[in-house]
């Protein structure tokens, strides 16, 4: 299930981190709140526009897969050259949102979440109107780099949220808004796979359209939540650079090893993201909304295995138990995908899909806790803004290296290459001793 990760930075620096769906974690960066909730800030946060605006957001992460290999296809012949053309398109989207984040979060601080906001909006508006409109590849990098840019306007949402929420609401207020995030993510195909019968730009169209009206919207209904006098007088440059977040986390070695083990899974998630719109298409010929109907089911079953199986099976097996358990699912469904391209056989990717998500889903909650109880207890926040950090870099490296190996070597070995990597997450993980720490523990929740 969509789950959003927040901790102190500083005396009042709140650093947010976002793991949306399968695998996929996002740096939302840091921004000032204050200690009590502010008074001349609205008397209730616009909770239906928040909740739309960060729909959006992470729509736009989601839409561009099951369209994406068809609209490369119009500029990049041969599938080598649209392999490698999609992983760059997904890593620059992922490396912007993780350097901007905090960027867009320090200026929240200077000057307002209000500003802020509409320019992200007006930014996403001009991103997909960009990629649809196409013509070169040069457009179709642009666009995608502002979208990638402006979805760090996420961090402005969630500083907005803290500034209007007693701190005894705010963990339902931002429950509420991961859960439209997640909604966004598992529409978000759905809207790109329908609407390509009109015109595989369609769907940046009526993206660019529903943000433009969201911008007007919230120009009218949104209140500033910062007044001048809390706002930040300077810029840190420690607080402009998602780096930071990386800081001291390699001291501990059991949280040194998990992360690698982290990291391992993510990179072959990160690539099934990018290149199973190709497998589908050169494999099966599917077209974008038989592809959207992969992503749709990523999100599904990270809902189900989240919230519905992993209560059960932390009670039967306990965190490291599971843990395996999710990577053991990770091998089985990249090796099943690996076979796609040699039987052609539509359900056994549907099969390799479910088997690698719904482990996906109960493998990242399982490693949160392990990860909890390995960390002392006076640096909880730090290895847990660490962890994500790390495994947004990982998130940059995975499309870079899918696209890359599906072009040179197919969807074949490029899966097995993913299952391999899984495995030796799974066997790093089957030697991790991990202490029972002093610290609170971690929520394994959905």
């Amino acid at each position: 299930m969509a789950r959003l990760y927040s901790h102190l930075t500083g005396r009042d620096r709140l650093s947010f981190f976002y793991k949306p769906s399968a695998g996929y974690s996002v740096y939302l960066g840091c921004m000032t709140v204050e200690p009590s909730l502010n008074l001349s800030a609205p008397s209730r946060p616009p909770i239906l526009f928040l909740m739309f605006t960060a729909f959006l957001f992470s729509m736009g992460i989601s839409l561009v897969f099951p369209v994406l290999p068809f609209i490369v296809a119009k500029y990049v012949a041969g599938v080598q050259h649209q392999a490698i053309v999609i992983g760059w398109l997904g890593a620059i989207y992922a490396l912007l949102t993780f350097f901007f984040s905090p960027v867009l979060g320090a200026l929240s601080d200077a000057y307002g979440r209000r500003p802020v906001l509409m320019l992200t909006l007006a930014g996403s508006a001009i991103g997909y109107l960009m990629f649809g409109l196409g013509g070169s590849l040069v457009m179709l990098f642009l666009g995608r780099s502002i979208d990638g840019l402006t979805a760090g306007g996420l961090s402005a949402l969630f500083g907005y949220v803290a500034d209007t929420t007693p701190e005894e609401d705010r963990g339902k207020v931002f429950g509420q808004i991961g859960a439209a995030i997640g909604a966004g993510f598992i529409i978000g195909p759905a809207i790109g796979g329908l609407l390509s019968h009109l015109g595989l730009s369609a769907p940046f169209y009526a993206a660019a359209a529903v943000s433009v009206l969201n911008l007007l919207w919230g120009f009218f209904i949104l209140p500033e939540s910062l007044p001048a006098s809390r706002r930040s007088k300077h810029f840190d440059a420690a607080h402009l650079n998602p780096l930071t977040q990386l800081r001291g986390v390699w001291s501990y070695p059991p949280v040194r090893r998990l992360i690698t083990v982290s990291m391992l899974f993510v990179l072959p998630f990160s690539l099934m993201q990018v290149i199973i719109s190709l497998l589908g298409r050169d494999a099966l010929g599917w077209g974008p909304t038989q592809v959207s109907t992969l992503f749709i089911a990523v999100g599904l079953c990270d809902i189900v295995g989240q919230g519905l199986l992993l209560p059960s099976l932390l009670s039967r097996w306990g965190e490291h138990g599971v843990t395996r358990l999710g990577l053991s699912m990770g091998v089985v469904g990249l090796s099943l995908i690996a076979l796609v391209p040699l039987l052609h056989f539509a359900p056994l990717l549907y099969l390799g899909v479910v088997m690698f998500s719904l482990g996906e889903g109960v493998f990242n909650a399982s490693l949160a806790a392990l990860l909890s109880n390995a960390a002392p207890a006076g640096v909880q926040g730090q290895v847990q803004g660490g962890t994500k950090g790390f495994q947004s870099l990982a998130q940059v490296a995975g499309p870079l290296a899918g696209g890359t190996l599906y072009g040179q070597i197919g969807g074949t070995l490029t899966f097995t290459a993913g299952a391999v990597v899984v495995a030796v997450a799974l066997a790093a993980l089957t030697s991790i001793h991990i202490p029972r720490s002093d610290g609170p523990q971690m929520d394994t929740s959905g």
